[in-house]
Order: C-alpha cells, then sequence, then structure tokens
C-alpha cells in the first residue's frame, strides 16, 4: 500500500516519477484490514475472470487470496 496523495499530485509516468513512492505494510502492528479485504477480492474476482483461459493462474490467484484473507486475522 502506498500514499495515494501523493502518487494522485503526480501526472506522469510511474516510470518518470522522482517523488519519494513511500510504501507502507501491514501487520499485527499495522492494521489494514481494508485494504487487505479489497486485495483479496480483487484476487478473487480475477481467478474467476481467468479460469476460462488459463486454470493453472486461476487457482494460483485463488490461493493467493485466500493467504491474504488468512492473514487478515492472524
Amino acid at each position: 500500500m502506498g500514499d495515494g496523495d501523493s502518487d494522485h499530485l503526480c501526472w506522469e509516468r510511474a516510470e518518470d516519477m522522482s517523488t519519494p513512492r513511500t510504501a507502507f505494510k501491514i501487520d499485527i502492528n499495522n492494521p489494514g484490514s481494508e485494504v487487505a479485504g479489497e486485495t483479496a477480492a480483487a484476487l478473487a474476482a480475477a481467478a474467476k475472470a481467468f479460469k476460462p483461459y488459463d486454470r493453472m493462474y486461476s487457482d494460483l490467484l485463488l490461493l493467493h487470496s485466500k493467504q491474504v484473507q488468512r492473514h487478515m486475522w492472524l
């Protein structure tokens, strides 16, 4: 997760950005269940979308979705 405010103030390609791209982590001391939930949902939706075309990739996306969900509650 990054700082959306600073990212949205910059209107150039990410490759050309010279501003700091601070990243944050979520863990027991830095909660972020909303971000983790949205990430898990996006991975699950992508798994469903890819399933007819690439079963192995779909399964991998679903696995990661479940891993994110599991770690939300630790």
